[in-house]
């Protein structure tokens, strides 16, 4: 659900080096409970883990090649049993 916050969107350099705001806004954002703190990094990152891919790539490929040979027995033993 979407709100409206406050912020910054002009940035003055005082004489004694710190930073102040010299110009507020109203920006729509999206707010994120606490207990979605978990849930940043997937944001921020895309969500794409490539160690995650690789494993699943991996098994499904694992997964075809196994079912792949358990065809060709199969198959096989068909054929010797049908002579």
């Amino acid at each position: 659900m979407a709100s409206f916050v406050q912020v910054c969107a002009s940035w003055i350099t005082n004489t004694d080096g710190t930073a102040s705001c010299s110009a507020w806004t109203w920006t729509q954002a999206y707010l994120l409970p606490p207990e979605a703190e978990g849930q940043i990094d997937l944001l921020i990152q895309g969500g794409f883990s490539p160690e995650l891919f690789t494993k699943g790539f991996l098994g499904t490929l694992s997964l075809f090649a196994i079912g792949f040979g358990i065809g060709i027995v199969v198959s096989q033993l068909r054929k010797l049993r049908s002579r």
